[in-house]
């Protein structure tokens, strides 16, 4: 039996498969689908590096993979992150 490790797949850590879907779910308005695939996608990261790198604060990436939060980010935020993945 193969044991199941969340969070590990190849394709999570895709970054260009991840930005192409995550405009995906914009373009079609599916923000249910672009939560879950952004904050799956975050738990593949170093969190501190992709902060940095795209300009915003470390507990902001936190604040969007908690499921516990509402999720309601700027648009700048979702901007930021965008333009860090792709880049």
């Amino acid at each position: 039996m193969k044991v199941h490790e969340p969070f590990k797949s190849d394709v999570l850590k895709d970054v260009d498969v991840v930005t192409e879907a995550l405009l995906d779910c914009i373009r079609t308005g599916d923000l249910e689908t672009f939560r879950e695939l952004l904050a799956a996608h975050l738990m593949t990261v170093n969190k501190v590096e992709l902060a940095k790198k795209a300009g915003i604060g470390r507990r902001t990436i936190y604040d969007l993979i908690d499921p516990e939060k509402e999720f309601n980010p700027e648009l700048s935020t979702i901007s930021a992150l965008i333009r860090a993945l792709a880049a």
